[in-house]
């Protein structure tokens, strides 16, 4: 059996975490920029608020209900994210982390699923008062059926085990749910579906594998298996490496001034390199793209990247930084509004796997330098140590005018109790 365990409207739930006013009020998180909702209380959900809808679009909606409106607050919910994994981690041997706010655990030789469910639900509300619903079946994709069943259905107390019920009534219930609700099929191939008669769960499930294998792709053919109890999709339990790691962002305010896009550029490069170290890979590229807004005139729209292989597959920040500024250089252009920069990691290669040099002593003093640079920037504040042409508070950083503390990973943040 295989359980799927999502945290509900987990950035709001961070967000209430250290603010017990929050409870029961109308809350939405927005993106970078304080652009779009992409996190909705449940009270907002009923006020008519859409994922996804733009902050300009809603602002009546807001001003009306008194809804309240927090930005983006990244390293909390990333924190918080990974002490949920770990307490779920006790639950079984078999975890594979799905997103920041869910995972599937493995639950075979478990005698009593259901009660499992519960304990999960109840132990992460008392020691991370982060509310979860679990859906439990024999396959991934009855599971997260199982947990949207979970979330929108009242009777199944947060917990709905598929493997209990009859196949007339999980038949029934399949029925009455639109075939856009199954895993893996997006908005498209949903109404492609229902071009052809497939509307429900249902539909879907009773289809003809091979058939839809050839009209639609090998994934599709996939989940229909699973939807008849046929394991396609196994729990991995080895931790995908990324194939390539990207660090941008748009920024609060357009600027011109090239000296401002080697901050951003050093700030992007010093975030990728870390992620490269802590997954354990070497780069064997650096892309560095920049932007203007696509809405500004044709005459003044201007948007180019370029792509430089490195000396030798290296994650060290100090060495992909000069190739990166390097790359800045051959691409910018005065007078230009620029309005997003980033950096990409590409021909990413497991360290373990690679050959030593023949003159290793210069890379391993460097190595040993960056090593010593991440202890610090852990122990006490990301930061701490940083180059110089990386800003603290630069002033293209994004918009955040409504961010809550950093609660968690800032000691200058921390909750003082009176």
């Amino acid at each position: 059996m295989i359980a799927l365990v999502d945290v509900n409207n987990f950035y709001v739930s961070c967000e209430r975490l250290f603010n017990l006013k929050l409870l029961n009020k109308p809350i939405i998180v927005l993106s970078n920029n304080d652009g779009c909702v992409i996190s909705r209380s449940n009270e907002a959900k009923l006020l008519g608020i859409k994922m996804g809808a733009p902050l300009f679009k809603v602002r009546n909606i807001i001003k009306l209900s008194n809804i309240i409106v927090l930005s983006s607050n990244y390293s909390l919910y990333e924190d918080i994210s990974s002490r949920t994994m770990k307490l779920l981690s006790s639950f079984s041997n078999q975890q594979e982390i799905y997103s920041i706010d869910e995972c599937f655990l493995g639950l075979s030789g478990d005698q009593n699923i259901y009660a499992t469910g519960q304990k999960i639900k109840k132990q992460l509300w008392k020691y991370l008062d982060m509310p979860v619903c679990v859906g439990i079946a024999s396959t991934k994709t009855l599971a997260k059926l199982a947990n949207y069943c979970a979330k929108k259905q009242p009777q199944w107390s947060g917990v709905c085990d598929l493997s209990k019920l009859s196949d007339i009534r999980i038949n029934n219930i399949m029925s009455k749910i639109n075939v856009g609700e199954v895993w893996g099929i997006g908005i498209k191939t949903a109404n492609k579906l229902k071009a052809i008669g497939i509307d429900s769960v249902l539909d879907l499930k009773k289809s003809n594998a091979i058939y839809i294998k050839k009209k639609f792709s090998i994934s599709i053919e996939k989940i229909i298996y699973e939807l008849n109890n046929i394991i396609c999709f196994p729990i991995n339990l080895n931790k995908q490496l990324k194939k390539q790691i990207i660090a941008s962002r748009s920024f609060g305010c357009p600027i011109q001034n090239y000296e401002l896009l080697v901050e951003a550029v050093t700030t992007f490069t010093s975030r990728a390199a870390l992620k490269s170290r802590q997954q354990n890979t070497l780069a064997e590229y650096v892309t560095v793209f920049i932007g203007s807004s696509p809405f500004q005139k044709k005459s003044n729209y201007y948007r180019n990247n370029i792509t430089l292989k490195l000396s030798y597959p290296t994650n060290d920040t100090n060495l992909i930084l000069s190739i990166a500024l390097k790359a800045l250089k051959l691409i910018y252009k005065s007078n230009i509004n620029y309005i997003k920069c980033g950096i990409i990691l590409s021909g990413l290669i497991d360290k373990s796997r690679t050959q030593d040099y023949l003159w290793p002593i210069k890379i391993i003093e460097q190595s040993r330098l960056t090593q010593t640079i991440d202890n610090i920037n852990i122990k006490f504040e990301k930061n701490s140590l940083r180059f110089a042409t990386q800003p603290i508070d630069p002033i293209w950083r994004m918009k955040q005018s409504r961010k809550s503390q950093s609660f968690t990973t800032s000691w200058e943040e921390l909750l003082i109790v009176n």
